[in-house]
C-alpha cells in the first residue's frame, strides 16, 4: 500500500476481484481503510466483497476467473491453482467447475486425498460432470485400484460415450491389466473420435508393441510422431520396438532424437549407451523407477508364469540348504519389488524388509503382508544412511541394474553391525569385469564379484550358474552367489 496511491490501491483491489483473488482484494481495501477510514470506494468495495464472499449455492464463479485458473493449469503452476481453487470453493462451495480442476492440480502434485475429495464434491453436486468421472478413473489407475478406475471410465463413458479421452484411458487401464485386446478396443475408439489424437496413437503403439507386432507399432509412433512432433517418448519407445527388430542404427538415431528434445531423458540415455557399447556405472534411477512403475501391476504374471522366473525360490533354498536348522535371522531384500522374494523365504526368517525405487512395486509388496518394513529409497541410499543390523541381504536379479557394485559391497561390509551373508543372482558373462548389455542391463563375470570379495573381505562360499528366466524363448544364463562377511 504505501508504494500506491489510494486510486491505485483501489483499482487493483478492483481488477483482483474480477479475478478471484478475493485475499488480496480484501486486504487492498482494509489497508486503504486503515489509511483513511472515511473512504468511501473502499467501504463499498468491502462491504461488497464480504457479502459476496459468504457461500451461496446459486452463485457460479466468473467466465474470466475459470479462465483464468484453467490458464495456469495449462501453464503448469499446479500449486497456485491449488491454492487460488481452494479459495474459490470457499466462496463458491457449489461450482462443480472448480472442484474439478482443484481435484486435477491436487492428484498432479500428489495430493491424492484432495483431488479424490474434490472429485467426489464434484459427483454429489453434479452426478452427470462426466470429466469429474474420468479425472477420478485417472487418480485410481494411478493408486492401482484398477477394477475402480474402470469403473469409473464406464461412468464417464455413459453419460458422454463420445468422449475420447475417457476410451484412451480405459486402454490405459485395460493395458495394465494385461487385457491387451480390450485395451487395443479402447484405443481404436479413441481414434475413431478423434483421428489426430496423438496420446492414442502412442499408446496404440505401446500395445502393439507388447502383443509383438511391432511393425504395425512403429507405425503408430510414427503417426503420433507426425502429429506431436516433440513427443519425445515416442521416439523412445519406437526406438525400443526398432532395437528389437535388429535395427540398431535406426534405434539409435530415434534415441538421439529423443535427447534432442529431451536432454535429460535418463532412459533414453541410458539405452543409447546400451546400444552404442559405453558401459556405464549404474542405470540412471529414472529409467528404473519409471520401467517398474510402468510393470508393476503385470509383473508377477509376466515374470513368472511367461517368463519361467523361479530365482526367489531358488535363492531361499540355498539360504536354508547353507543355514540348516533354525531361523536365518534378520534379511534385507534388497530391491524387493513386488515381494517375490520375500514372500518365498518370510517362512525363515524372524524380521524381513524390503527397499525399492518403484512405489508401485511397493504398493504390491505391502499387500502381500509379509514384510516387517519397507521403504522407496535407492539400495547406496539407504546403505550409506540407515542403521544395519542383518543376518542376510538378499538381491534377486536386482544387480543387472547397478553394474559397479564396489560401493554396495564396502557399505554392507563396514556398516552392518555384525557377520553376515549376502546372496544374489547376475546375469554372467565370460571374461573380467561388468557389461552394460544392449538390452540395458548388466552382465558381471565371476572374476569381477571376485575381485570385489578380495578387496571388501567376503569369501564366496557357494556360486553355481542357473537359469535365470526367459528371454525371446530361451533361458538367460545366471550366476548365483553366497558370500560370507
Amino acid at each position: 500500500m504505501a508504494k500506491l496511491s489510494v486510486d491505485q490501491a483501489l483499482l487493483k483491489a478492483k481488477s483482483h476481484v474480477k479475478k478471484g483473488k478475493i485475499q488480496e482484494a480484501q486486504e487492498l481495501y482494509e489497508a486503504v481503510l486503515q489509511a483513511f477510514p472515511k473512504n468511501k470506494r473502499a467501504q463499498q468495495g468491502l462491504a461488497a466483497l464480504n457479502k459476496s464472499n459468504q457461500p451461496n449455492a446459486t452463485q457460479s464463479p466468473p467466465q474470466e476467473t475459470i479462465n483464468q485458473l484453467i490458464d495456469l493449469y495449462n501453464q503448469g503452476q499446479l500449486a497456485a491453482v491449488v491454492e487460488q481453487a481452494k479459495g474459490l470453493t470457499r466462496q463458491y462451495p457449489d461450482a462443480p467447475i472448480i472442484w474439478n480442476i482443484l481435484g486435477a492440480a491436487a492428484a498432479q502434485t500428489g495430493q491424492i486425498d484432495q483431488a479424490i475429495n474434490a472429485f467426489k464434491r464434484v459427483t454429489a453436486i453434479k452426478p452427470d460432470y462426466a470429466e469429474a468421472h474420468n479425472n477420478m478413473g485417472n487418480v485410481l489407475k494411478d493408486q492401482g485400484k484398477l477394477e475402480e478406475a474402470i469403473e469409473a471410465y464406464k461412468k464417464a463413458l455413459s453419460l458422454k460415450p463420445d468422449y475420447a479421452e475417457a476410451h484412451n484411458n480405459m486402454g490405459n487401464a485395460l493395458m495394465d491389466q494385461g487385457k491387451l485386446e480390450g485395451s487395443t478396443e479402447a484405443y481404436k475408439k479413441a481414434l475413431s473420435l478423434k483421428p489426430d489424437y496423438a496420446d492414442a496413437h502412442y499408446n496404440m503403439g505401446n500395445v502393439l508393441k507388447d502383443q509383438g507386432k511391432l511393425e504395425g507399432s512403429t507405425v503408430a509412433y510414427k503417426k503420433a510422431l507426425s502429429l506431436k512432433p516433440d513427443y519425445a517418448d515416442a521416439y523412445y519407445n519406437m526406438g525400443l520396438v526398432l532395437k528389437d527388430q535388429g535395427k540398431l542404427e535406426e534405434a539409435i538415431e530415434a534415441y538421439k532424437k529423443a535427447l534432442s528434445l529431451k536432454p535429460d531423458y535418463a532412459e533414453a540415455s541410458h539405452i543409447l549407451s546400451a546400444l552404442t557399447g559405453k558401459t556405464t556405472k549404474s542405470a540412471p534411477r529414472e529409467y528404473v523407477e519409471n520401467m517398474f512403475d510402468r510393470y508393476a501391476y503385470k509383473f508377477d504374471q509376466s515374470l513368472v508364469e511367461k517368463l519361467s522366473y523361479d530365482i526367489p525360490k531358488v535363492i531361499t533354498q540355498l539360504a536354508v540348504e547353507k543355514h540348516g536348522s533354525g531361523s536365518l535371522g534378520s534379511i534385507l531384500d534388497l530391491g524387493c519389488g513386488t515381494g517375490l522374494a520375500g514372500e518365498k523365504i518370510r517362512p525363515h526368517c524372524t524380521n524381513l524388509e524390503g527397499i525399492d525405487l518403484s512405489k508401485k512395486m511397493l504398493e504390491i509388496a505391502k499387500s502381500r503382508n509379509v514384510y516387517d518394513k519397507l521403504d522407496h529409497v535407492d539400495i547406496v541410499e539407504y546403505l550409506s544412511n540407515a542403521e544395519l543390523d542383518f543376518d542376510y541381504f538378499i538381491a534377486t536379479d536386482v544387480f543387472i541394474y547397478v553394474g559397479d557394485l564396489s560401493e554396495v559391497f564396502r557399505l554392507i561390509k563396514v556398516r552392518n553391525r555384525k557377520p553376515g551373508k549376502l546372496i544374489f543372482s547376475t546375469e554372467h558373462t565370460n571374461g573380467k569385469g561388468f557389461h552394460l548389455e544392449k538390452s540395458g542391463r548388466y552382465s558381471h563375470s565371476m572374476s569381477y564379484i571376485e575381485e570385489l570379495c578380495r578387496e571388501f573381505k567376503f569369501s564366496i562360499s557357494h556360486f553355481s550358474e542357473t537359469n535365470l528366466r526367459k528371454e525371446k524363448g530361451r533361458f538367460l544364463i545366471g550366476g548365483l552367489y553366497f558370500l560370507d562377511f
